[in-house]
C-alpha cells in the first residue's frame, strides 16, 4: 500500500507502540523512536549589559547570549545544534526535554526547534540501536557502502529523504 509522505513522516516521527515477531518468531514488544520537537530556553533581559540571556533547563551547559530578541533567538538554536551535533559524535543520548518551565519576571520560556539536519540522526541511530545492529551490519541490510550508512548517522552530513527513512524503516521492519 503506498503512502503519503506525510503518512511516512507521522510514522517517522511520531508513531506508536506496536507488536512484531522477533527473529525467534515468538513476538516482541517493538517500540517505535519518537525525537524530541526542540528543548524550552530561558530568555532574560539583562539590564547592566543590555543583552539577551539564554539558558536551557535541559542542558546546563548550554548558556549563550544575543544583541536583542531575535539575535538571542538566533543564538539560542546555534548553541543548541552544536551541542547536540557535539552530543552525537559522543554518543549522548538526547536528555528529556522538561514541560513548559516555571519563568521569574522578567524571563521568558521559548521552544527552540532541533534543526532538521539533527532530529532524523538521532531517530535512525535510535532505530538501529533498538534493533541491536551495528553500523556496518546496517549498510549490509540495506545494501549500501559502511560509509553511505555513517553520512546518514551525521548531523549536518547526511541528506536522509522521506523515501530514505522509509527504505531504512522498512528494512527494521519499523512500519
Amino acid at each position: 500500500v503506498a503512502q503519503s509522505p506525510r503518512d511516512t513522516l507521522h510514522k517517522i516521527y511520531g508513531g506508536t507502540d506496536s507488536s512484531t515477531l522477533g527473529q525467534n518468531g515468538f513476538e516482541k514488544e517493538r517500540v517505535i523512536m519518537r525525537v524530541l520537537e526542540g528543548y524550552f530556553a530561558i530568555f532574560l533581559h539583562e539590564a547592566e549589559s543590555k543583552t539577551i540571556g539564554v539558558t536551557f533547563p535541559d542542558h546546563p551547559g548550554i548558556i549563550t547570549y544575543g544583541k536583542n530578541w531575535e539575535d538571542a533567538k538566533k543564538k539560542a538554536k546555534e548553541a543548541l545544534t552544536v551541542a547536540l551535533e557535539s552530543g552525537f559524535d559522543r554518543n549522548v543520548e538526547l536528555p528529556p526535554a522538561t514541560r513548559l518551565p516555571k519563568v521569574k519576571r522578567g524571563q521568558r520560556a521559548i521552544l527552540v526547534r532541533i534543526p532538521p539536519e539533527v532530529r532524523p540522526v538521532y531517530l535512525l541511530r535510535g532505530w538501529r540501536r533498538t534493533a541491536g545492529y551495528t553500523q556496518k551490519e546496517m549498510a549490509q541490510k540495506l545494501q549500501i557502502s559502511y560509509q553511505a550508512y555513517q553520512r546518514m548517522e551525521r548531523p549536518g552530513h547526511s541528506n536522509l529523504t522521506v523515501a530514505t527513512l522509509q527504505r531504512i524503516a522498512d528494512a527494521l521492519k519499523q512500519e
